[in-house]
């Protein structure tokens, strides 16, 4: 009998103790995944050197050696599941590269959303619903947004909006949570355009300083999913954010106010500050969890090439002629792109005129040490003859 159980390699491009989507979701996506103890699952993460460690990592933190900070990723998720996570843990040498906000529409991609929350913000909603059920005052604090902070994460659009409608918004106060590049000029364009706006320091979303907000506005239009979103839901505020398809997962929720435009954007905030949140059902609950972003996870990776193939993009295929569309040409030609992508990505010509940084294609001696990687055998020249 053959063995059914499968191996899940998990690659990621940010890892602890930076707070982002990108460190933490592939997270609880490793530990959810190995939680029933049926799959072989690897967190592969990256390694910095302490140069860059200190740029990105918050509150001075760092680590020197690959164990430290292998120790210090499974005690921050070991402290926010209630089971004990099995899964290894990999690194690979990282450059630091800012991305862009959007994914590509590939051949064949199904759009899914298969994240979750950590536990710890459901059992907020859970007191919440309590205490809406009881009639005690669930909700003390008005209208907040935490995120990373940089322009590029809607403050800029956020602090326009507050400014043009302030006086229709009745003086609307609101608190900013963040740290990032762009913290002072946040904070000096909130008193310049004089705000009713507070900026903090950022901190952990589960903090229960946050609990009591019952609004959460996030105006950021460069997120893939929106993971503060997702832990505000869950913990049972309203959220108003923009009609963007990063938001697309959210609209399903009651308490998910979305906005098209300015003068949508006044109303819904108005009546979002005049209402109580709606309570979460335990479906609505599940759908957050990361039970369920698993099994969503699983069912979508899982499409045999017989129910994907009428998926494959009809953009692409519209190009071809009705005798090309078949499926072995189709494979060929994306073997071809992923041929090419390989060769022309190995190229360091190629990788800056793409948005790489220059001499970033093999790590740096310091991270060959840390890692154990032995040094790259020069490649010799390929000298090519023209035939006449």
């Amino acid at each position: 009998m053959s063995s059914t159980r499968r191996h899940f390699a998990i690659f990621t491009t940010a890892s602890l103790p930076w707070m982002t989507g990108t460190s933490i979701n592939p997270l609880f996506r490793a530990a959810y995944l190995a939680k029933d103890g049926d799959r072989d699952v690897t967190l592969v993460i990256p390694w910095l050197s302490l140069r860059d460690q200190e740029l990105v990592y918050p509150n001075k933190i760092v680590f020197d050696s690959l164990l430290e900070h292998e120790g210090y990723v499974r005690r921050w998720i070991e402290e926010r599941i209630d089971f004990k996570p099995s899964f290894g843990i990999k690194f690979y040498p990282g450059k630091i590269i800012r991305l862009s906000g959007a994914t590509q529409d590939l051949p064949k991609s199904v759009i899914c959303n298969v994240h979750g929350v950590n536990p710890k913000f459901l059992e907020v909603g859970k007191l919440k619903l309590k205490q809406l059920q009881t009639g005690e005052a669930a909700f003390t604090k008005g209208a907040y947004y935490i995120g990373k902070m940089v322009w590029s994460k809607g403050y800029r659009e956020l602090l326009d909006l507050l400014s043009k409608y302030q006086t229709r918004l009745g003086g609307l106060e609101v608190d900013l949570y963040g740290s990032g590049e762009d913290s002072d000029e946040v904070r000096e364009s909130a008193e310049r355009l004089n705000l009713a706006v507070k900026v903090h320091p950022g901190r952990d979303h589960a903090d229960p300083l946050f609990h009591d907000y019952k609004v959460f506005i996030n105006p950021s239009t460069t997120d893939v999913v929106c993971t503060t979103s997702a832990e505000a839901l869950a913990m049972g505020k309203i959220v108003i954010c923009a009609n963007h398809p990063s938001n697309e997962f959210f609209k399903q929720f009651p308490n998910c106010r979305i906005y098209n435009n300015d003068e949508e954007f006044v109303q819904v905030t108005l009546n979002a500050l005049a209402e109580q949140p709606a309570p979460l059902t335990d479906m609505q609950m599940y759908d957050l969890s990361w039970e369920a972003a698993t099994d969503r996870f699983m069912q979508a990776a899982e499409i045999n090439l017989s129910v994907a193939e009428p998926r494959i993009h009809q953009a692409s295929r519209a190009y071809f002629p009705t005798f090309l569309r078949t499926r072995k040409l189709t494979q060929s030609l994306e073997d071809a792109s992923v041929y090419l992508h390989q060769a022309l990505s190995g190229l360091e010509v190629t990788r800056c005129a793409f948005g790489a940084v220059p001499k970033t294609l093999q790590p740096d001696e310091q991270l060959r040490k840390d890692l154990g990687l032995a040094s790259p055998t020069k490649r010799k020249r390929l000298k090519l003859k023209l035939m006449t």
